[in-house]
């Protein structure tokens, strides 16, 4: 018996050192290796999930039912703690998040191995990319109007596509309090303001990019942000003159929404080590 506990205490103790040992190579950075990472992106409603469909009342009083969230994401930029920064090549860093088509993750491939503890990454395409013109940009183009990305070539791309209907909090005279309502919020740059912007987000915990090791980031998309953050808008006082129907597609409410926009993303948690893709 006494022999049995010793070879249990062995066995024991080498499972410990294996961990430990294990931990610690997770720790060692080879030079000039390279990893992948993937990003998640789990959209979300003030708190619950969002469910194409299903209804939700956000501080403004307002019940929405949302039927469409894409959007685009660019220019993914990795950091390291001392400020180094790894940007993912540019004519690679287009990508599309669609609710209603279930994209949802971001790959990013040949990612330098290191410690990184802060991303950043558009909302929208930036206007260099749009400058380079339709030519340069057409596989592109051609994906995000398949997902409703995208207006025509000379007025370019919907960064945010968002729709559904809503129930005012208060109805007008002529209005039923129950009464629904369609809205269309298709959030892009235009001739009088560049509403693309860039979000920067902490780790919570150190993303580390090895060979043969992909960590995946996963962060949390809070569309109730778009009319309910920073700035509030009213969806019923954007009712279009026959009272059918609120569109916000330029205007002051469009600079609004772009300054919601800088908090509609936080980073909820890093799985790191191999086989950590979403599942």
């Amino acid at each position: 018996m006494k022999n049995i506990y010793k070879m249990m205490a062995v066995l024991a103790i080498g499972l410990l050192y294996a961990a430990c040992t294990n931990d610690d190579d997770s720790t060692i950075i080879e030079e000039n290796t390279f990893g992948n990472a993937e990003f998640y992106f789990d959209n979300g409603v003030n708190g619950d999930k969002l469910i194409l469909g299903s209804s939700y009342k956000n501080s403004n009083g307002e019940t929405l039912t949302i039927n469409r969230f894409n959007y685009i994401i660019s220019n993914v930029v990795l950091i390291k703690a001392d400020g180094t920064e790894y940007v993912y090549p540019k004519a690679k860093s287009y990508f599309i998040i669609s609710e209603e088509a279930d994209l949802h993750t971001i790959s990013l491939k040949d990612i330098p191995a290191g410690d990184y503890t802060k991303v950043k990454f558009g909302l929208g395409v930036d206007n260099q990319r749009y400058l380079e013109g339709e030519a340069v940009q057409q596989e592109f183009w051609n994906y995000a109007a398949q997902h409703n990305l995208t207006w025509t070539w000379s007025t370019g791309y919907r960064f945010i596509n968002f729709e559904g209907t809503f129930t005012p909090s208060q109805a007008n005279k002529s209005q039923k309090l129950a009464e629904q309502f369609g809205f269309q919020i298709h959030q892009g740059s235009n001739s009088a303001t560049d509403n693309y912007r860039e979000i920067v987000l902490n780790l919570p915990t150190t993303a580390r990019v090895r060979k043969g090791e992909s960590p995946n980031i996963h962060i949390v998309t809070d569309a109730n942000k778009i009319v309910d953050g920073t700035n509030k808008i009213i969806l019923k006082d954007n009712l279009n003159p026959a009272g059918t129907n609120a569109t916000i597609m330029g205007g002051e409410n469009l600079i609004k929404i772009a300054e919601n926009s800088l908090n509609m993303f936080t980073v909820d948690h890093v799985h790191n080590g191999s086989g950590t893709q979403h599942k």
